[in-house]
């Protein structure tokens, strides 16, 4: 079991500093200049459409005045716009502006290309494998953010259901 724990923490570490360094590469090369945060609150906008601002905060599990920081360069660069709640004053809705949405376009495109390429490397069944285990892990590792925002260790989640 050591050997196994060692091994899937080296395999995680690698894996995500290669997608960071992936990620990264493609922003130098890109047309977006914002943070690997906000290209991911742009495309949650991109395929969910307008949400509020305390939606935006508990998607990315950060704090509602980051989420406001994040919000506000996002407007900066042009990317988002704030407008407020038709029923409730205090709250505002963010939507992507056009410029947002074109460079949120190219982002998932440019993505897909890299992933089409990786794909080549694997069989279908490898393929089938690889989505299945990294929805468990992301379940799993929900599961454990969940506990750890409650101020309990990792040690006391309770097991969860294995996706089909």
């Amino acid at each position: 079991m050591d050997n196994f724990i060692d091994e899937f923490n080296k395999a995680g570490v690698r894996s995500y500093h290669d997608v960071l360094l992936l990620e990264e590469t493609k922003r130098k090369y890109s047309r977006t200049t914002t943070s690997f945060r906000g290209r991911n609150a742009m495309e949650w906008l991109y395929e969910e459409g307008d949400k509020k601002m305390s939606e935006i905060a508990d998607y990315l599990r950060i704090s509602r005045p980051s989420a406001t920081a994040l919000v506000k360069k996002l407007e900066e660069l042009g990317y988002a716009k704030r407008y407020p709640d038709g029923e409730d004053k205090r709250s505002e809705y963010v939507s992507l502006t056009r410029k947002g949405q074109l460079v949120t376009a190219y982002q998932i495109a440019h993505r897909k290309g890299v992933i089409d390429e990786v794909a080549k490397e694997f069989t279908d069944e490898e393929l089938k494998t690889i989505v299945k285990g990294f929805k468990r892990l992301s379940e799993v590792f929900e599961n454990c953010c969940e506990v750890l925002e409650q101020g309990k260790p990792v040690s006391e989640r309770k097991p969860i259901k294995k996706v089909k």
